[in-house]
C-alpha cells in the first residue's frame, strides 16, 4: 500500500478539487497532501533500508503480464526528495501565487505533474513510464499558460510542441521495441535482451527512439533549446517547480533505462553517454554566463548540471553511479531553491531583468543568505552538498581513467562559480543603476521564507551528513549495476 499512497495523496486533492471548497481550506488540503505524501515517502525509505525492494501487482496480474509498481533505493531516494520539494512549493505558492490562479484549479494541475513524477519513479513497465510522462505534459502545459499572458502562451507552446516531439519518439520506439520483444516490462526486457546474443543489435533502432525521448525531456545536447525559450515564462514558483523536478524525471528513466536495457550493448551506448553529458555540461555553463535575465540563467544552468549526473552514468562504475545519485538530488534541491529566490526577487521588485535590480542585501540580509546557500552548492564549494557530488563525480572520473571529462568536469565547477558570483554582484550586490525606477510590492514572507529555508537547509544537510548519504546511494549504485537481482524480484524467478 505505500507505493498507492504516491499515487493516492496527490489524486485525492485533483478530485476534491473540483468541489466548491472555500480557497482557506484548500489550501489547507494541499499542505495536508504534501505532508502525507513526505510522510509515505519518508515510511518508504525506512522499509526500502531493511528490504531493498518491494513492489505492487494492481489487479493481482503478476509481472510481466499486468501492471507492476516497483520500487528500490534508488526510487525511495528520488521520492523523499520530491516529497520534500513539494512542501516547499507549496508553501511558497501559498504567498506568491494571486488568488485568480489559485481558484483556477492551480494546486489541482501542480498535484498533476507530483502524480506524474511519483508514477514515473515507481514505473515498472515503459508504457506506464510513457502515460506518467503525458500526465506530467498535460499538468505542466496548463500551469505554464495559466494566466493567459502573452509571454507565457509563447513559452507553453514552444514547450508543448518539443514535448510532444519527445513523446513521438519515445512511443514510437516502444511500438518498435514491443513489436521485437512482445513484452514491455523494464525486467523482463533485460532478461530477454540478455538471451540474444549478437542479434541484440537489430534493437538500436528502437532504443535510439526512445533514448532521443529521453533526452529530449531531460534538457541533454543537442535536444536542449526548448527550456530556455519557455522556463522563465511562467509564474515564478511554476518555473522552480518544473526545475526541481521534470528534468530530473527524463534523467532517472535515462538511468533506469540504461541499467537494465542499455548495458547489454555498453560499447554502443557508452561513448555516446559520455559525450552527451560533457557536451551538455560545457553548453550550459558558457550560454549561461552571456544571459542577463534571473531565470534564463538558472535555466541554461540546469543543461549544464544534468550533464554531471550523465557523466556519471557513462562512467557506469558504482562510485560514479553512486556521485550521479548524489548529485541528482542535490541538484532538485538546489536548483529549486535559486528559482526560489528569483520568485521572491519578481514578487519584490518586479522585474528579473539583471541591469535594473541591485542593492537586495541591504533590504533583505536573509534571502540573500539563502540564494547564495543554493548558489555555492551548484557551484560545489565545500561544506555544502554540491561539493560532496562534485567530488564524487570527479574521483570517479579519474579512477575510471576518464581524465579529460573529470578535468572537464572541474573546469565547468569553475564558471558554474563565476555565473553564480555575477546573479550575486548583479541582484544583491552592486547599487541600483541611476534613473531606474526602484519600487517594493510589500506582503508576508514568512512561508516563502520558510519554503526557500527547507531547501537550503537540505544542502548544507546533504554536505554535513554526506557519507551516511553517499553510503546510501552507493547501495542503490550497487543494485543498478546488479540487475539480475531486479529482474528476479519483479518476475519472481
Amino acid at each position: 500500500m505505500i507505493l498507492f499512497g504516491f499515487i493516492f495523496f496527490p489524486l485525492l486533492y485533483i478530485i476534491v478539487g473540483f468541489f466548491p471548497f472555500p480557497l482557506k481550506w484548500k489550501k489547507v488540503l494541499a499542505l495536508l497532501t504534501v505532508g502525507g505524501n513526505l510522510v509515505n515517502a519518508v515510511n518508504l525509505i525506512y522499509k526500502i533500508s531493511h528490504v531493498g525492494m518491494i513492489k505492487v501487482s494492481p489487479g493481482s496480474w503478476p509481472a510481466p503480464f499486468g501492471i507492476t509498481l516497483v520500487a528500490d533505493r534508488m526510487s525511495a531516494f528520488l521520492l523523499l526528495i520530491t516529497a520534500i520539494v513539494a512542501v516547499s512549493i507549496v508553501l511558497f505558492s501559498l504567498q506568491s501565487v494571486d488568488r485568480p490562479r489559485l481558484e483556477r484549479g492551480y494546486f489541482q494541475f501542480l498535484f498533476g505533474i507530483i502524480i506524474g513524477v511519483n508514477g514515473s519513479f515507481i514505473a515498472g513497465d515503459l508504457f506506464n513510464l510513457y502515460v506518467w510522462f503525458e500526465v506530467m505534459l498535460m499538468a505542466s502545459f496548463i500551469l505554464m499558460s495559466h494566466g493567459g499572458e502573452q509571454p507565457q502562451l509563447e513559452g507553453a507552446i514552444k514547450y508543448l510542441i518539443l514535448n510532444l516531439i519527445s513523446s513521438f519518439f519515445f512511443v514510437a520506439g516502444i511500438g518498435l521495441l514491443y513489436g521485437k520483444m512482445g513484452t514491455l516490462n523494464l525486467a523482463d526486457l533485460s532478461n530477454k535482451i540478455s538471451q540474444l546474443g549478437d542479434a541484440k543489435v537489430i534493437l538500436n533502432p528502437s532504443l535510439v527512439l526512445i533514448v532521443v525521448g529521453f533526452a529530449i525531456k531531460g534538457a541533454l545536447f543537442p535536444f536542449f533549446f526548448w527550456l530556455p525559450a519557455s522556463y522563465h515564462t511562467p509564474v515564478p514558483v511554476v518555473s522552480a517547480l518544473f526545475a526541481g523536478l521534470l528534468t530530473k524525471v527524463g534523467i532517472y528513466s535515462l538511468i533506469r533505462f540504461y541499467t537494465l536495457i542499455l548495458y547489454h550493448n555498453s560499447a554502443f551506448w557508452n561513448p555516446w553517454i559520455l559525450g552527451v553529458g560533457t557536451v551538455s555540461m560545457v553548453i550550459g555553463v558558457f550560454t549561461a554566463s552571456s544571459q542577463f535575465d534571473f531565470r534564463k540563467k538558472l535555466s541554461f544552468h540546469i543543461i549544464s548540471q544534468v550533464g554531471y549526473v550523465v557523466i556519471g552514468l557513462g562512467f557506469f562504475t558504482l562510485s560514479g553511479l553512486a556521485g550521479a545519485l548524489f548529485f541528482l538530488g542535490h541538484n532538485m534541491f538546489a536548483k529549486t531553491n535559486t528559482y526560489l529566490v528569483a520568485g521572491w526577487v519578481h514578487k519584490r521588485k518586479g522585474t528579473l531583468d539583471l541591469k535594473n535590480l541591485g542593492d537586495v542585501f541591504k533590504e533583505s540580509p536573509v534571502w540573500s543568505v539563502l540564494f547564495i546557500i543554493s548558489a555555492f552548492s551548484l557551484a560545489g564549494l565545500p561544506p555544502l552538498s554540491g561539493f560532496i557530488g562534485k567530488y564524487s563525480l570527479i574521483k570517479s572520473g579519474i579512477e575510471a581513467h576518464h581524465l579529460f571529462i573529470s578535468l572537464v568536469a572541474l573546469f565547468v565547477g569553475i564558471f558554474t562559480l563565476f555565473s553564480m558570483l555575477k546573479i550575486w554582484i548583479e541582484v544583491f550586490w552592486k547599487p541600483v543603476k541611476e534613473g531606474v525606477k526602484s519600487f517594493t510590492i510589500a506582503g508576508d514572507e514568512r512561508l516563502m521564507v520558510t519554503a526557500s529555508g527547507i531547501l537550503a537547509l537540505m544542502s548544507v544537510l546533504m554536505g554535513i551528513f554526506g557519507v551516511p548519504i553517499i553510503d546510501y546511494c552507493t547501495e542503490a549504485a550497487a543494485d543498478l549495476l546488479s540487475p539480475e537481482k531486479y529482474i528476479r524480484f519483479v518476475l519472481n524467478v
